[in-house]
């Protein structure tokens, strides 16, 4: 989409491999001493006694310290804390750190030395994930080239099960560089990514990735009754948009749709944000972003006896005249009545009718993603993404994909006082229930939109997008969800006895 390199992912067998240019990612736990590094780097041992007596090894995690050598490669040393407390989340970030702390030298080239603190297939998934992140430019509009600091090769340097190696790694590509994709939609500018560019942007990727898709415009959506969704675009003038991309058959015994939320930009309508609450509201479109480069992962990981549909609501919320106002009632497709208290309340709006039309479209399961509410902030912070939904099996199913597609998520309740939080005096529902629990009654909104198929909300508001940088990433797009939908992609696709 945007001209980024794609380095080359290869494994290797021995550090001898790795050319004069490269550099080697050698992990550093607590309690390493000289005899280790000297066995696992093949460097001259008294010269790193003397290091270590110096104090320059890394002492804490994301530490680094980088050795220079003359005609072989050069060695990074890597803080990595406790070898005990090493998982693949952590051990994807540290290999970002690594690959961000390189690149920025001139580092075309790395080498990740593969310890045994994990199963060889997620390590390689984990670094090679990792890998791809780091180097990552939010700046899109720079008047320089992005490629500044791309990588050209990955090695992964183990022993172990060459087979299972390569596996992972083929994973960590196609999920990292969807990833990337996502960060990129979600870093674009609002006058950029309209609702019109975006429909673009995606028929673009499932042109490339060989995905059916279509695009519905706003007379097919008042055709269909989409009075909610509608609601929110009308007072833009830029027309808004449903994105639709589909892998598979729909005969497929699993027709697991994907549904994100696209709001290209939310000032929050006539109850308008704060200016300092709307710096970061082009990315809005956080959940429809990951929906979008999830399919393209999909199309690449190829699974069988599944059809995955993406329907992403794309639009903006904006105030003028033509705006929703406070107290208006909107007419939903499935043809409840929702009563608008907060036009700033707008995403699940959207969501209402997307989920229903998703539903009318057969679907056996649905999972949603949404820069939704700040209760899922204030909930769980940064860390994980928020989880909701009906039956529970099936949130809890969700939340173990995003474990295994190296993401974090908390799955809470969705118990009936929240739904009633949400009744109304006028209409069949309002679109806020107040400031409690607040991430769970905006899940309790949605459910009256969903006709049947298990249905997981995952609210990336959290998540979707990092505030300042930290060893592992760049501010901006986080890219959330992608991991999760690959992973659920391929654990519907291998069945219930999985």
């Amino acid at each position: 989409m945007n001209g980024r390199s794609t380095p080359e992912i290869t494994a290797l067998s021995s550090i001898d491999a790795l050319g004069t240019e490269a550099a080697l990612v050698v992990p550093f736990f607590d309690g390493d001493d000289a005899s280790t590094l000297q066995r696992l780097s093949g460097r001259d041992e008294g010269s790193l006694r003397a290091l270590l007596e110096r104090g320059a090894a890394p002492s804490k995690r994301y530490e680094m310290t980088l050795l220079y050598d003359v005609g072989a490669a050069s060695t990074l040393l890597l803080g990595c804390g406790p070898r005990e407390e090493m998982e693949p989340v952590l051990a994807m970030r540290l290999a970002s750190a690594a690959s961000r702390h390189l690149a920025r030298r001139g580092f075309r080239r790395i080498g990740y030395l593969h310890r045994g603190f994990m199963e060889p297939r997620v390590w390689a998934q984990a670094v090679t994930q990792g890998a791809l992140a780091g180097p990552y430019d939010p700046g899109l509009k720079k008047s320089r080239d992005l490629d500044s600091g791309h990588l050209d090769r990955i090695d992964l340097v183990t022993t172990a099960d060459q087979g299972a190696v390569e596996a992972g790694a083929r994973l960590g590509q196609i999920v990292g560089e969807a990833t990337n994709l996502a960060r990129d939609l979600v870093n674009l500018p609002a006058n950029d990514l309209t609702p019109t560019t975006f429909a673009g942007r995606a028929r673009e990727v499932a042109e490339e990735a060989g995905l059916r898709h279509e695009i519905l415009d706003e007379g097919a959506m008042r055709d269909l009754g989409m009075g909610s969704f509608l609601g929110v675009s009308a007072g833009s003038d830029e027309p808004a948009k449903l994105i639709v991309l589909r892998y598979g058959s729909d005969d497929s015994p699993v027709r697991l749709a994907l549904v994100g939320k696209g709001l290209t930009f939310d000032s929050g309508g006539l109850s308008l944000k704060t200016a300092e609450g709307m710096e970061t509201m082009k990315g809005d479109m956080g959940g429809g972003a990951a929906v979008v480069a999830g399919m393209q992962a999909v199309a690449r990981l190829a699974p069988t006896n599944i059809a995955v549909t993406g329907y992403v609501g794309a639009t903006e919320n904006m105030p003028s005249g033509k705006s929703m106002r406070p107290g208006d009632v909107l007419t939903a497709m499935n043809g409840k009545t929702i009563e608008v208290l907060n036009t700033d309340a707008e995403g699940r709006l959207v969501l209402a009718d997307v989920l229903a039309y998703a539903c009318r479209q057969g679907a056996t399961h649905i999972v949603d993603f949404a820069t939704l509410t700040g209760g899922a902030v204030v909930a769980l912070g940064h860390a994980a993404t928020l989880a909701a939904g009906e039956p529970q099996q099936w949130v809890q199913q969700v939340v173990e994909a995003a474990s295994e597609g190296l993401e974090r998520a908390w799955a809470m309740p969705l118990y009936e006082e929240y739904r009633r939080a949400m009744d109304s005096d006028v209409a069949d529902i309002k679109n806020t229930g107040g400031r409690y629990g607040s991430a769970l009654t905006a899940t309790a909104f949605l459910r009256d939109f969903v006709d049947g198929p298990p249905w997981a909300h995952m609210d990336i508001a959290g998540t979707a997008w990092a505030d300042k940088a930290a060893p592992y990433q760049s501010t901006g797009g986080t890219g959330a969800g992608v991991g999760t939908i690959a992973a659920l992609v391929q654990r519907l696709a291998a069945g219930p006895g999985r």
